[in-house]
């Protein structure tokens, strides 16, 4: 009966949580978007993105942007300065590795130097798979890896949308946690997928009203 209890206790204090992201193009070499996630019960949530990349300016030569990108959802934001960014100031001393509290261990996991190692994963051989997890192998992926989840993002035209129910979104009580014993996590980050360079990225916000939708209407530039 305690762990019903705890169970819908959990549950009811998630629902109605949103967690909100916006890509401003002044702070992110031209790159404008929203990222937004709500959550119904316990780990159980909607996201939804829309990312413009025509104008940006910082792929490499080794990266092309049509080809698609990978995303996940990354454990730190370390620039307070600014909410959204690009290239290096997306790199791992400001964004950290993929949040991954039950250790599933692709090479960016955040803990693939320590927990990982002391399980002997070494990211080699990360078994995510998209149909897998479809099929309701959740704990195949990261929680933070939506494109190991859901599949890259295709956008020929360089402008990438999303919107997906995710059944192992992350913890809600893990959000900028403190807690030393607990996985955080904070932004979310976009790659070029043919390189794995890091393109754009964005602080989330917690809040408890829904995502402002005037920040979805991107193309034509409204």
């Amino acid at each position: 009966m305690k762990l019903l209890l705890a169970a819908t206790l959990v549950a009811s204090a998630n629902a109605g949580k949103y967690y909100c992201a916006k890509i401003e193009p002044d702070s992110a070499s031209g790159a404008k978007g929203y990222f937004s996630m709500s959550y119904s019960s316990g780990i159980n949530a909607k996201f939804e993105l829309d990312l413009d990349l025509s104008n940006f300016e910082g792929e490499a030569s080794t990266c092309t942007i049509e080809n698609g990108l990978t995303y996940h959802i990354h454990t730190t934001w370390a620039d307070s300065s600014v909410s959204s960014s690009a290239n290096a100031q997306c790199g791992p001393d400001y964004t950290s590795g993929h949040y991954d509290p039950s250790l599933a261990c692709s090479s960016a996991s955040e803990d693939i130097n320590d927990r990982c190692a002391s399980l002997g994963r070494t990211g080699d051989n990360y078994p995510c798979d998209a149909d897998d997890f479809e099929s309701g192998n959740f704990a195949v992926c990261e929680q933070g890896d939506l494109s190991g989840k859901f599949g890259s993002l295709t956008g020929g035209d360089r402008f990438f949308t999303a919107s997906e129910n995710d059944p192992w979104a992350p913890i809600p009580a893990n959000y900028k946690a403190t807690d030393d014993r607990a996985n955080m996590w904070s932004s979310v980050v976009f790659h070029c997928k043919d390189d794995g360079s890091r393109l754009a990225c964005a602080d989330l916000v917690e809040q408890d009203e829904p995502c402002d939708s005037g920040n979805k209407k991107l193309r034509g530039g409204k």
